[in-house]
């Protein structure tokens, strides 16, 4: 991720069965490492078809991740017969608007209107935490409910960008059970580790 002058991006330290996969450039290249790995201890002919289908899946995930302003999808692609039933997100969004309110004012107001708001600080950055139930949504391919947690924090040193970290699991069956709610509490554990990449004083 890239951004004004102020950050160049932003480092997480994730489970070692999560994989980063980026959405904007070098995605093709992380996808085939992606599989190859996960698919190393079977001969190519005897998954070749497994592949080929999760790959589709992985893509359609990809697209809409960019669609989305995506920068980087994680997903846990373990050696485990079955991964965990989540995901997340971390996408850059740049209104870029020179008059733009402040980003304080602008999270006051999302957080006195947002269900499930609290105030958070990432790396000396106030920002939002929201953790909500979703309904399935046919109309959007979304085919089961999911439990949602967001992180929202404004770009250190820009006019109006907002980075937006997006979990989403359906549980073992159900968001509202154990597996989600530990699978959420998990990923608030890898947020607690988030730092803004800063230029170097050389690099000014």
């Amino acid at each position: 991720m890239t951004t004004a002058h102020a950050i160049r991006g932003y480092r997480l330290v994730v489970p070692r069965e999560w994989q980063k996969i980026p959405v904007q450039r070098g995605t093709d290249r992380a996808l085939t490492a992606l599989l190859d790995r996960a698919f190393a201890r079977h001969g190519r002919d005897e998954v070749a078809q497994y592949r080929r289908e999760l790959e589709q899946r992985l893509k359609k995930l990809i697209n809409q991740a960019r669609n989305n302003a995506g920068v980087d999808l994680y997903l846990p692609f373990g050696r485990r017969e079955q991964n965990l039933p989540a995901s997340f997100l971390v996408s850059l969004v740049e209104f870029a608007k020179v008059d733009a309110p402040d980003p304080q004012r602008v999270l006051a107001e999302v957080l006195s209107t947002t269900e499930g708001g609290e105030p958070v600080e990432l790396d000396a950055t106030p920002g939002i935490r929201t953790e909500r139930v979703y309904d399935a949504d046919p109309d959007r391919e979304v085919a089961y409910p999911s439990r949602r947690v967001e992180y929202i924090l404004p770009v250190p040193g820009t006019a109006d960008s907002w980075l937006v970290s997006s979990f989403s699991t359906f549980g073992a069956g159900s968001p509202e059970d154990g597996t989600a709610r530990l699978l959420c509490a998990l990923f608030d554990a890898i947020m607690g580790t988030f730092r803004w990449e800063r230029p170097q004083k050389d690099d000014t």
